[in-house]
């Protein structure tokens, strides 16, 4: 196997809870379902597993400060909920484009709209919608949401158990050097 074939699978094993598990379980299986040889198998089973599992606590850590600070707002509403998910959806979820960062926060936010019912759900479409259009090259797009998000804005973290429903569309459109939201 090439070192990068290695390096890769080395970044799995440090990300994926489940591959650990089995690789600690079952070394020799694990490694040869992923292409390593005897003496990779042997020199990856010397490590071990608390530092494997430190280190790979270290990188979710590194992973959930990053996203807090590109979805301030739905951090904010959910507060200690927000590190739960997290967690969960770190153990499904890894990134694979560059900007690993941004592509785990928008994927976060989505995966969020899956878990929450009422108004955070919006907040995280929001803030996932602006990462897209602020990161991705976007120049339009338009989201419709079930409560009105500038009132959830304007609540922030004191925010309501519950708002009352009301449709609320967004847009954001860029046309050359101009860019705006709009918002209704």
């Amino acid at each position: 196997m090439s070192l990068l074939d290695v390096q890769n699978f080395l970044a799995r094993l440090y990300t994926d809870e489940s591959l650990r598990r089995e690789f600690s379980s079952a070394p020799e299986k694990i490694g040869k379902v992923n292409n390593l040889n005897e003496k990779e198998i042997a020199e990856l089973t010397e490590i071990l597993p608390a530092e494997l599992n430190l280190f790979a606590d270290s990188l979710r850590w590194k992973r959930l400060r990053e996203v807090e600070k590109l979805l301030p707002l739905t951090k904010q509403v959910l507060a200690e909920e927000f590190e739960i998910y997290f967690h969960e959806f770190a153990n499904q979820f890894l990134p694979a484009t560059v900007k690993k960062h941004l592509e785990d926060a928008i994927q976060f936010a989505e995966f969020l709209q899956s878990k929450e019912k009422n108004w955070k759900k919006d907040l995280a479409k929001y803030e996932r919608a602006k990462l897209k259009f602020n990161n991705c090259d976007k120049n339009f797009i338009f989201k419709v949401f079930d409560y009105d998000i500038k009132e959830i804005f304007r609540k922030g973290v004191r925010a309501q158990k519950e708002f009352k429903q009301k449709k609320t569309f967004a847009v954001w459109l860029r046309i050359g050097k101009f860019a705006r939201r709009f918002i209704w």
